[in-house]
């Protein structure tokens, strides 16, 4: 018997879409009663859905305000890019003595796709497979504290990879920074494999963190 996900879960993945998309953008006061009546749902299932993404850093309570949408500061591009490089780099040491062949397939199969979808120009794609790629090396590591913790980072990780992909001008730099880590996994090279992804974010958390400031000086 196939068991459906409950109500504030289902309202919670469209709320999420919503601002992972740009539909509801940063800073965005989400009015508890619009979606009662939107989903149809009682105040207690929107208030559950809330809750849900406030834990994965997509939304903030604030006391007689309400709910909003998290604004983005240059200090948070900055600690984001970081915590992913420290989380990704153990991964990424891990897995070069933990992968299976089955799981280095697929890993290069991940790596074959993004360069397809480049030559393609294809944005959208791109960044659900950067997103795959290093959750999927967090899986070859096979330590369930780090997957955890690197869940819980999801929804975040998400708005960081599409807050800074249109500070590209084009998806030329994509499958150069990622498939040196691929061949370091693959050769069990585990130190290059962590110095590699010990860097791998810095740049972008340091152009986001960069295009914050100017916006906040306009």
């Amino acid at each position: 018997m196939s068991k459906h996900p409950s109500l504030d879960v289902v309202i919670a993945d469209k709320l999420r879409k919503k601002i992972l998309t740009g539909a509801l953008p940063l800073g965005a006061h989400l009015i508890e009663a619009e979606y009662v009546k939107e989903f149809d749902v009682s105040h207690g299932t929107v208030r559950s859905a809330l809750k849900r993404l406030e834990y994965e850093g997509l939304v903030e309570s604030i006391p007689r305000r309400g709910v909003f949408v998290v604004e983005i500061h240059p200090n948070d591009a900055l600690e984001l890019s970081t915590l992913r490089d420290s989380l990704e780099s153990l991964a990424a040491k891990r897995a070069a003595s933990t992968a299976s062949p089955q799981e280095m397939k697929k890993l290069k199969g991940i790596l074959e796709k993004m360069q397809h979808e480049v030559m393609r120009d294809n944005r959208k794609e791109c960044a659900a497979l950067d997103l795959e790629f290093h959750r999927h090396i967090v899986a070859c590591a096979h330590h369930s504290r780090l997957t955890a913790m690197y869940a819980q980072l999801a929804s975040q990780t998400e708005m960081f990879i599409n807050l800074t992909d249109p500070l590209h001008d084009d998806l030329e730099h994509m499958v150069p920074l990622h498939e040196p880590i691929v061949r370091a996994i693959e050769t069990q090279d585990a130190e290059l494999a962590f110095r590699l992804s010990a860097d791998h974010n810095r740049r972008d958390g340091e152009l986001l963190a960069e295009q914050i400031s100017r916006r906040g000086r306009t």
